[in-house]
């Protein structure tokens, strides 16, 4: 045979042939479904095109539960259109239509939004939006008739002063105790204009008191609580509630920002919590999610200090605050944990209320160091701070229970140089006698005796004289570019239930003392240029990618691929996964990383802008790839 027959130039990759898009006759109008499946996987992220039956024609409508038969598997999804047009080569039925409607088109709109944003599938969005289904309480809400409220009257002038609730509005309101009170409020004054309430706050500690406030302002009005520590039945029900309509008042936690309530006004309290952002795909912080709903409508922020945003808030203070102190503005030594400013503060305290000592550490003497050399005494056996969990007991490794520890330098003798909440409490004990002293490890735990002792988050909900908060400038050594914005949060935090004066121990910077005392921003703006020098978010997009690193070089080769003669070909992309630092990827966008451990590697997507050019290239490479093992987080916290 002759050779030259195969002499054939080299041929480029062929592209997919686009699938022929054909329209479907049928005595059914629009009889194609178009659904978001519930699937384990999250790649790629498309709608699936199935029959409607004419059984199914009245209740196949957008927004519904379906099931469906996908491959071998019975499935569920949402309904998200329904139209005339497929590509589809053959069609299977719908199997069967699930309950009312339960994804309104909003939620649609923000699922889409967010899953282009945040390089999520929308489904991730949905089953953190949308409950699972309860039978019963559908039952319950369906046989309800038409919901009807009591006249509600416009409320007193704002207990803040300039509460604007005008559509579009955007304020800031550090309230202090008064928080719950000015809540209440603006539920009522909505109400009275004829808008409905969507309120998120971060547990259902916090729950319960807003709920609180709000039947004493409106007995007798219904509140929607979505919130996951209730039972399916309970959570399904409200949740069936808000997007009934029939109760204009939602109240709950993070999963709370999506419910499917028409709200004029939004409000979040304590948005810088922790709990305020979603710890699984998609990454969100709840109020990421109202400010992304809240067009033409307003948004109240109870918070204090707030997350960094790019443009600068209208702020209303108000609200019992009270004074604030620096140990070292009083006279004499003021050094150590307990300083003679903190004893004077609780003994002027008490004479006219209970007083709050904020610890940073729970545990008796939860740090060590050597006597002789002062190095951080460590378990010699897994690495682990050594402590003393309980008065009289020995030094020990908390992880694996050793006890036996010499120093580098010979010496075997310890010295504390932190003292836990329960040592805090035994020394406060004996210099008041008399007075009762307790330590609390929750916030929902019951205090009744002068003086509590807390640590950081365990706060009761109680107004107290006094606070002291002792080793307040530890939470400055954070390597986080947060590091301020998070300290002061947390003094703030104690300083809202103090009604007189609040003392901080352990050398705090004036300005932030002075940003607590005031309730004043400025602090952040410094942060603020920083974090844009820096390009850091919000100002710039990262993207924190993890995964086997064979997993992780498929996905940076196939988003290489997409910006072909702008990133490096395969082998270029190896080298770029051994290298480590900041390295360039393409124009505009950088690696930084990788970091390896047990799990695999993790590295960092930079591009320098705020654009979604870059989020955009990563949801079309997973949709081409597939699903993968491997774990994308937008805007990490760095």
């Amino acid at each position: 045979m002759d050779d030259a027959l195969f002499d054939l130039p080299t041929q480029p990759a062929l592209l997919p042939a686009e699938r022929a898009v054909r329209t479907v006759d049928s005595t059914v109008e629009n009889p194609i479904a178009r659904v978001i499946l519930d699937t384990p996987f999250s790649w790629p992220d498309r709608d699936y095109d199935y029959l409607v039956p004419e059984k199914l024609a009245e209740a196949a409508v957008p927004g519904v539960r379906v099931r469906v038969q996908f491959g071998a598997k019975r499935l569920t999804g949402f309904l998200r259109e329904r139209g005339t047009t497929t590509d589809a080569t053959s069609l299977k039925p719908l199997l069967g239509v699930l309950g009312e409607p339960v994804v309104t088109p909003e939620l649609f709109d923000l699922a889409d939004r967010i899953a282009a944003r945040n390089v999520c599938s929308r489904h991730d969005v949905l089953r953190g939006a949308v409950p699972p289904r309860h039978a019963r309480a559908e039952k319950a809400i369906t046989a309800l008739g038409q919901a009807s409220f009591a006249h509600i009257e416009a409320p007193e002038p704002s207990p803040l002063g300039g509460l604007d609730l005008t559509a579009g509005t955007e304020l800031l309101v550090p309230a202090g105790r008064s928080t719950w009170e000015a809540v209440a409020w603006s539920a009522q004054a909505a109400l009275a204009a004829g808008s409905a309430v969507l309120i998120v706050v971060p547990t259902s500690l916090e729950v319960d008191r807003a709920r609180a406030a709000i039947s004493d302002r409106l007995p007798g009005e219904p509140i929607a609580l979505i919130e996951a520590g209730t039972s399916p039945e309970t959570r399904y029900r409200h949740f069936l509630s808000a997007k009934t309509g029939r109760a204009r008042i939602v109240l709950g936690t993070r999963a709370a920002a999506f419910a499917p309530v028409d709200a004029g006004l939004l409000i979040v309290v304590d948005e810088q919590n922790d709990a305020m952002r979603d710890k699984r795909s998609p990454y969100m912080w709840a109020d990421e999610v109202l400010r992304m709903r809240g067009e033409g409508r307003a948004l109240l922020r109870f918070s204090f200090p707030p997350r960094i945003h790019r443009s600068r808030p209208r702020m209303v203070a108000g609200g019992v605050w009270p004074t604030v102190t620096r140990a070292e503005q009083w006279a004499g030594d003021q050094r150590g944990l307990l300083p003679p400013a903190a004893f004077a503060t609780i003994r002027r305290g008490l004479e006219t209320g209970p007083v709050i000592v904020s610890a940073p550490r729970a545990g008796y003497v939860p740090a060590l160091a050597c006597q002789r050399c002062g190095k951080k005494a460590v378990c010699q056996q897994c690495g682990t701070s050594l402590a003393v969990p309980t008065p009289g007991t020995p030094a020990s490794c908390g992880t694996c229970g050793s006890s036996t520890w010499r120093c580098a330098c010979g010496s075997s003798d310890l010295r504390a140089v932190a003292r836990g909440s329960t040592r805090v409490a035994q020394e406060l004990a004996a210099a008041f006698p008399g007075v009762g002293v307790e330590s609390v490890r929750s916030a929902a735990q019951d205090s009744t005796l002068p003086i509590v002792i807390a640590t950081p988050g365990a706060e009761p909900d109680r107004e107290f004289a006094a606070g002291v908060i002792l080793d307040a400038g530890s939470r400055l050594a954070s390597l986080s570019l947060d590091a301020e914005i998070e300290a002061v949060g947390r003094w703030a935090r104690v300083a809202s239930r103090v009604s007189q004066h609040v003392l901080l121990t352990g050398g705090v910077p004036p300005h932030l003392a002075e940003a607590l005392a005031t309730r004043s921003i400025d602090f952040i703006e410094p942060l603020v240029e920083e974090r844009e020098a820096l390009g850091q978010p919000p100002f710039h997009r990262w993207f924190a990618i993890s995964g086997q690193r064979a997993d992780v070089q498929r996905l940076l080769g196939g988003i290489a691929a997409r910006l072909e003669g702008e990133a490096p070909p395969e082998q270029g992309i190896a080298a770029l996964l051994t290298g480590g630092g900041r390295q360039v990827f393409a124009a505009g966008i950088h690696i930084v990383g990788p970091v390896e451990d047990a799990e695999g590697v993790t590295l960092h997507l930079h591009e320098e802008a705020p654009a979604e050019r870059l989020a955009g290239v990563l949801r079309a490479t997973l949709q081409d790839l597939g699903q993968m093992a491997v774990r994308i987080e937008a805007d990490p916290i760095i």
